[in-house]
């Protein structure tokens, strides 16, 4: 029965508080659900880590690169001041300086600015955390960047037609473009078992490796690269190039003379495809030995 007693007492002699409670809770009801029209607009900016969940307090103060006056420059926010650069907040009592500090935070990943806080949106476009920021500087924990609707579509887009053309190379070039393709873009020839692949399951690993990364994939698509780094490769597998006769430097195999030096710093491959491309008479005859030796 005190149980009892207590709980009608605290129904009856706490609805002041019960209903200062249904009070906030319509409030925020109300609040969520008023529509958002009011007006105003707003420029989206957004993290670029999709893990993160909660809130991202960022600190209104920033070094950034000044392209005009060809030096690093401070910026920072403050409550009441319309201009971000440090050398020309002068005059500020340190007091409100201290007490006026602006932080943005995104919530969920996402921050909703109205375009009159013309400051915020400066500083945000010009901080170094802007992936978008053509003068960023040193690198930031977490980045963000504007979010447009329209570029997002036309990005979205672009990256859906880039992907039907590399498909489309990929499936219509021949079979033996498409091996010294597949093997400049380091697919494996050979199954888990060490069995050398079909020239079908070279080619699906083609089309995959086209779908998956069109960009890196249509770079080199056709290219003269491709050609040269084949029958590089295989003069080198198939002992035509020697590199072992001295260190840092290539020979044509069974006393046939010098080709070039390595430089210490690079892989001996990738530099003598560089140097077969290269334009000089030392060059091209390297790389017209190389196709007679095919």
């Amino acid at each position: 029965m005190a149980r009892l007693k207590d709980v009608n007492y605290t129904r009856s002699g706490g609805e002041d508080s019960i209903q200062q409670v249904r009070n906030i809770e319509e409030a925020q009801i109300a609040m969520h659900e008023a529509p958002s029209d009011t007006g105003l607009s707003y420029k989206v900016f957004k993290l670029t880590d999709t893990g993160k969940k909660g809130k991202y307090h960022m600190e209104g103060i920033d070094d950034i690169w000044d392209a005009d006056k060809k030096k690093m420059v401070r910026i920072r926010l403050l409550r009441g001041v319309d201009t971000i650069y440090l050398d020309q907040q002068k005059g500020i009592d340190e007091k409100y300086i201290v007490s006026n500090r602006r932080t943005l935070t995104f919530d969920r990943r996402v921050l909703r600015v109205p375009d009159y806080d013309t400051a915020a949106i400066e500083f945000l476009e010009k901080s170094n955390a802007n992936v978008d920021n053509p003068n960023k500087r040193g690198t930031k924990k977490l980045t963000f960047f504007e979010w447009n609707p329209i570029r997002q579509a036309e990005l979205e887009r672009a990256k859906r037609v880039a992907r039907i053309e590399a498909i489309k190379f990929a499936t219509m070039t021949s079979d033996e473009d498409m091996k010294k393709h597949a093997i400049y873009l380091g697919i494996p020839m050979f199954d888990e078992l060490s069995m050398p692949k079909t020239i079908e399951a070279i080619r699906n690993d083609y089309e995959f490796y086209a779908e998956a990364q069109p960009a890196k994939f249509m770079q080199s698509a056709g290219s003269k690269e491709v050609e040269v780094a084949y029958i590089v490769k295989k003069a080198i597998i198939d002992g035509k190039i020697d590199l072992g006769v001295k260190v840092g430097s290539a020979y044509w195999a069974n006393d046939g003379g010098f080709i070039c030096k390595i430089p210490s710093n690079l892989q001996a491959q990738s530099y003598l495809v560089e140097y077969a491309m290269l334009p000089n008479d030392d060059s091209v005859a390297f790389l017209n030995q190389l196709k007679k030796l095919q």
